[in-house]
């Protein structure tokens, strides 16, 4: 008689389970392609955010410690953001400033002739 060939199934450790559940607290981001992204069906990703809520998933405490990680995320994505901005509007203003004392000096060259 033949064999039935059993199937094993991987598990996902806790940590995975959190971070995909934080990464679905993310406002620009559906938690569909999230779950697409991270290669998992979306009732699942959404089975998780339960048993988190439950206190089903050890390690946070509470959903409230892992929104404040994402709000930090974001913060800092903010902050980056910003200081790309603001390192080329320094280099726009020393460019203007540049610009300004060339057309300021005196053109001698020309007076010359």
């Amino acid at each position: 008689m033949p064999k039935t060939l059993s199937k094993e199934y991987g598990r996902y450790s806790n940590e995975f389970k959190r971070l995909a559940v934080a990464l679905t607290h993310h406002p620009d981001m559906l938690a569909v392609d999230i779950a697409e992204k991270l290669g998992i069906h979306p009732v699942m990703l959404y089975r998780w955010r339960m048993e988190m809520k439950n206190g089903d998933i050890p390690g946070k405490a509470s959903l409230d410690e892992i929104e404040s990680e994402v709000d930090l995320i974001q913060a800092n994505r903010e902050i980056r953001r910003l200081s790309k901005e603001l390192k080329e509007t320094q280099r726009e203003r020393d460019f203007l400033k540049k610009a300004k004392r060339f057309f300021q000096a005196p053109n001698s060259k020309s007076s010359r002739s």
